[in-house]
């Protein structure tokens, strides 16, 4: 069954709205807008929320970039009671390709906020859920609208409805990628025109690279990439050590070490193409020549197509894998990077020679798990998983060349502000074993269960009633009732972290233990069982990274690295810029070297990894991300306006780093972004 919002309940706020039957036209300014539906609980817009399952429309950006179509939602029971002065309590951004009608659908079980990163449908890009759980039924506001952007913007909605059943996603037989995997609707300079073009020009590049020798460019570096400046205690591996005035990395030889390198060294630059062969204008048989491009992924119950690896074949054939390491390892050493960062391919951390650092797979969890993917740290379960995971170090043990591992990356449940982990734990039958923890925890708390009711207005019978009983919202009972739960939150994540670091450390004892590479430090407590880390990593996008590394390392004491930051811009290309964004690839050399700079300079920090080596699909990668944040393209051709901002930075990166040079004050203008 269908049911279609009442428009006439909807009020433009930020921006204008056209109604034409059954589209209506919303253009916003650069600041974004959106148009607001109230009701009574579960009745917005007049329909019963309850009684559907999808929010669905048909949409078109009429822009010439990717778009974020908005939806707040505000709940009765929610923490901002219903309030739009006060802050939401779920925001869900949807991304869309410029004039490509497409089919928006938003599930309502998305609403529990259980998955961060919803699938894909065709047509579609990336989605992120950011939020509380919602129970439909309380829902009484709605927000659907455009996200801030660099320029004021047009969508298309049509046919605003709550349906029972999944619907369709039609779309149009038009061509947005060419044979070589480029965006076909633009030109820009640098465009590679033909297949034979692309040939030509990565044989003669990697020709160009078997002479290549990048040493002189950087004669205060060994062959590590260490600084030559100074020399401290060789342990055959890397480890870490405070000067007196900062920290450093030191390599094998005992030279001092700040980490340079990009993320997602690989020859890979896929694409989901199931239900979107159509928007393709060549895609090969999945047999033959072009075999190792098609990859099947079962995590995403999708084929890929890789535009990356086929332009190789093209070029190099059946021996495009060994033509590539060679290629992208001379790049690396010529534009001055000492690191293979994170997600890169396990072949060139073989072949390159390079120090690297690797994430491992699998973390540990349990069958149900508490909160997104936090899990029931205090079962058996997590403690044997958690061995199991640490025995793929074994692979590692003795090479001098790994810095040291991260144990996993931006785990989904720290994203919520505000979460409290142990108040989802009695919101859940999921973590029997945290709830028996929690339950002996108050009982020794408190030592009455009298005792425990009148402090959090509570009428339980025992403290064994907590094993079972489910209590939503428990941090609002009582101010002590918060307070018990943050510090029994602070006990489960010690554990989350210390239990796999533990295994980890039985496994490899020689290379640092990483971190966890938060996406941000929401709150203090996400600093527990950082003792168990060497290095304290965080994904940091920032125009400059000061803020974040100071608030982490004066909270710490220990070192700092940087798993991630970018820059991107619309000059090229792709039609999605970046977290940060910025004007053109010029601005985003500027842009890199202010950022690495500061970084360098800053005591705490010993490395900063660039997110990526190249851009990603046209079409989106896995979760529909369609950045343009490479040092290349999906031809293979660097942006050298961006690159020499980069090699500017490596040759006074160990002139910063130990306090002979300060860093630029040239800045780049930050431009609002156009991705999420």
């Amino acid at each position: 069954m269908t049911r279609q919002l009442d428009w006439t309940n909807g009020v433009p706020e930020g921006c204008e709205i056209e109604r034409h039957e059954e589209t209506v036209v919303l253009t916003a300014p650069a600041d974004g807008g959106h148009v607001v539906f109230t009701g009574p609980p579960g009745k917005v817009g007049g329909v019963n929320w309850s009684a559907s399952r999808y929010l669905v429309f048909d949409a078109l950006d009429h822009e010439e970039w990717t778009l974020g179509v908005v939806f707040r939602l505000w709940a009765a029971d929610g923490a901002s009671g219903g309030d739009p002065a006060k802050r939401h309590d779920m925001h869900i951004t949807m991304g869309l390709m410029p004039g490509l009608p497409t089919r928006l659908s938003l599930p309502l079980q998305a609403l529990d906020s259980q998955t961060m990163f919803m699938p894909r449908t065709p047509g579609k890009l990336k989605t992120v859920v950011v939020g509380e759980r919602l129970d439909p039924a309380q829902i009484v506001r709605l927000e659907l609208g455009v996200m801030p952007c660099h320029a004021g913007q047009r969508l298309s909605i049509t046919g605003l409805r709550m349906m029972d059943e999944e619907p369709d996603y039609p779309l149009p037989d038009v061509k947005l990628v060419d044979e070589i995997g480029q965006y076909t609707k633009r030109e820009w300079p640098g465009k590679t025109k033909s297949v034979e073009e692309l040939v030509s020009y990565l044989r003669s590049e990697h020709e160009r690279a078997q002479s290549s020798d990048a040493d002189g460019a950087f004669p205060a570096r060994n062959s590590y990439g260490g600084w030559t400046g100074a020399s401290l205690e060789a342990t055959g591996f890397f480890r870490t050590h405070h000067d007196g005035r900062r920290w450093w990395l030191v390599d094998p030889t005992g030279a001092p070490f700040f980490s340079t390198g990009p993320d997602c060294v690989q020859p890979e630059i896929s694409c989901p193409v199931e239900g979107i062969e159509k928007l393709f204008s060549w895609l090969p048989p999945k047999e033959g020549e072009y075999a190792d491009a098609w990859l099947y992924r079962a995590r995403h119950g999708v084929e890929f197509f890789d535009f990356g690896i086929a332009n190789l074949i093209r070029a190099f054939g059946n021996k495009w894998r060994p033509a590539w390491e060679g290629l992208t390892a001379s790049r690396l050493r010529e534009w001055g990077f000492n690191t293979i960062a994170n997600w890169s391919d396990r072949g060139i951390t073989r072949s390159a020679g390079m120090p690297y650092v690797w994430p491992l797979a699998d973390f540990p969890t349990t069958a149900r798990t508490i909160f997104r993917d936090f899990p029931d740290v205090y079962s058996d379960e997590y403690e044997r998983n958690a061995k199991t995971y640490a025995a793929q170090l074994e692979e590692f043990t003795g090479d001098e060349l790994l810095i040291g591992y991260f144990l996993r990356n931006e785990p989904t449940w720290a994203f919520v502000h505000g979460l409290v982990i142990a108040e989802e734990v009695l919101a859940t039958d999921a973590a029997p074993a945290s709830r028996k923890a929690l339950a002996a925890h108050l009982a020794r708390a408190y030592g009455s269960v009298e005792k425990l009711n009148a402090a959090w207005n509570t009428e339980l019978a025992s403290f064994s009633e907590l094993e079972t009983r489910i209590i939503p919202h428990a941090c609002r009972l009582s101010q002590a009732a918060h307070d018990d739960l943050v510090a029994f939150s602070r006990k489960m994540i010690r554990r989350y972290v210390e239990i796999p670091s533990l295994a980890c450390r039985s496994v490899d004892p020689d290379h640092l233990n990483l971190g966890m590479r938060y996406a941000y430090v929401a709150s203090d407590v996400l600093l527990e069982g950082s003792d168990c880390f060497d290095v304290f990593s965080i994904n940091c996008y920032q125009m400059d990274p000061t803020g974040h590394i100071d608030a982490a390392g004066t909270a710490l004491e220990m070192p700092i690295m940087i798993g991630e930051y970018h820059f991107g811009a619309l000059d090229r290309g792709l039609v999605a810029n970046a977290l940060r964004g910025v004007e053109t690839q010029t601005d985003r050399g500027i842009a890199y070297r202010y950022y690495l700079e500061r970084a360098a300079a800053n005591p705490y920090c010993v490395g900063a990894h660039y997110f990526t080596v190249a851009d990603e699909a046209t079409l989106g990668r896995f979760d529909g991300e369609n950045w343009n944040i490479g040092l290349e393209d999906v031809c293979r051709r660097p942006y050298e306006e961006f690159v020499d901002g980069v090699l500017t930075a490596h040759r006074g990166l160990y002139d910063i780093a130990s306090g002979r040079l300060a860093p630029t004050d040239i800045q780049a203008q930050e431009v609002p972004r156009n991705a999420f």
